[in-house]
């Protein structure tokens, strides 16, 4: 009897001393179906997860993320944009539409819904010709972007993703666009919006606007980004997730299947469980000093610096790269930005800070400056004027002596010249 309690009691220290199965199973990355995939924390903008990351794939409608990005960031939502006859060009519209007609009119606001809930790639091709006014300039526009962002396995030849030679990105860049199209709280309404109606004049065309993520309501801390399919990109899906004050998103392509889903959950919860965000450098830190005429003031960060790490390993701190602004200031307001710290992991920018003044300084005028020095140095100032002064003062009477005495001197010799008669 005793031998079997003390049995049971052994059994029970292991098992609570040993962690379970799933739990080491967990620690390690999840199997992913995708030919390219990529996982970030939003707030650091460090790599959690890479797979082929750097791997050129075609992105099918996730192309749609830099098309919403910039009718965003150049148009307004209340604008109102008369469809053309591009639309009538099957060779460029085709796939999923909701079916606009030339000379419909929409607003930017309904044809976003459109785009980036239904996918509708007639949507896209209107936004497009509306906000880069044709499509080979607003494809320009998109590439540029994708340079501005630092990509450079990116090339955009369409504003919808249907297959087109050398329509490519990666993983890692489709994670930075999508990154950058996250900070922007108008684009962030748009992706986890479920469903919405648009008002349309004709009848019996497509009216109600169902979001194309199927994680989107199932995973509550999942909210939004966007889907693709083609038959060459195959399976493609970006997601964004918040937890716990942490945003990451996930970026799947080339997937052959609906396990699409279930590869994208086990990516984010990944990156939740086995990843902690810390804080590196608080808001307000002073990095560094600028030099405004013979003072300095400190350059503070605008907002925290934070760095990501896997639990159990070693947290590698950033790099930072501090950039002021001209050195010809000659006066800052307290908040005024007056550069930017560039946060670096390896060979990649992830993201710029500003950096503010710590206080204020007004430019001193010469003649304040003149008495401001001491005291002292403002007695001899004017006891310098007034030396001056008795200087001038002085040579002034010297002259008019001498005046005076050349007046005499003259008056002399008219009298004599007077008392004395000419001779003949």
């Amino acid at each position: 009897m005793k031998i079997t309690a003390a049995l049971i009691v052994a059994i029970f220290i292991f098992l609570n001393n040993v962690p379970p199965a799933y739990a080491l199973a967990s620690s390690a990355p999840p199997e992913i179906h995708g030919t390219g995939a990529y996982l970030i924390d939003v707030q650091s903008g460090q790599t959690l997860y890479s797979k082929n990351g750097d791997l050129q794939l075609q992105p099918a409608s996730t192309t749609k993320i830099m098309t919403g990005l910039l009718a965003i960031e150049n148009g307004k939502l209340d604008d109102v944009v008369t469809l053309s006859s591009t639309l009538l060009n099957y060779q460029i519209v085709y796939g999923t539409r909701i079916y606009l007609e030339p000379g419909e009119q929409m607003t930017l606001r309904n044809l976003l819904y459109a785009l980036m809930l239904n996918s509708a790639n007639d949507a896209a091709v209107g936004i497009a010709e509306y906000i880069g006014g044709d499509l080979p300039h607003f494809v320009s526009m998109m590439n540029e972007k994708a340079k501005s962002l630092g990509l450079k396995d990116t090339t955009f030849k369409n504003p919808s993703g249907l297959t087109d030679n050398g329509h490519v990105t990666t993983a890692h860049d489709l994670a930075r666009i999508a990154q950058a199209a996250y900070a922007n709280a108008t684009f962030r309404d748009y992706i986890q919006t479920q469903r919405y109606t648009i008002p349309r004049s004709k009848p019996n065309v497509p009216t109600e606007m169902i979001n194309e993520n199927k994680l989107l309501g199932k995973d509550s801390y999942i909210n939004g980004m966007k889907t693709g399919y083609t038959a060459a990109a195959q399976n493609c899906l970006v997601a964004s997730a918040s937890k716990d004050g942490r945003d990451l998103i996930g970026v799947i392509l080339q997937s052959p299947g609906r396990e699409i889903y279930t590869d994208m959950e086990n990516l984010l919860d990944y990156g939740f469980t086995q990843f902690q965000t810390t804080e590196f450098k608080p808001s307000g830190s002073a990095l560094s000093q600028l030099q405004i005429g013979k003072e300095q003031v400190n350059m503070l960060l605008e907002k925290p610096i934070l760095t990501t790490h896997k639990l159990g390993e070693a947290n590698t701190e950033p790099i930072l790269k501090i950039n002021s602004t001209s050195a010809n200031l000659t006066q800052v307001n307290k908040g005024q930005v007056i550069g930017n710290v560039e946060v670096w992991d390896e060979n990649e920018k992830l993201m710029d800070i500003p950096l503010v003044a710590d206080r204020t300084i007004s430019p001193t005028p010469v003649n304040q400056g003149l008495f401001k020095t001491s005291k002292w140095g403002s007695y001899l100032f004017l006891l310098g004027i007034l030396f001056f002064l008795l200087f001038l003062k002085e040579k002034s009477g010297r002259a008019n002596r001498r005046l005076r005495q050349a007046r005499l001197k003259n008056e002399g010799s008219r009298i004599r010249e007077s008392n004395n008669p000419d001779i003949s």
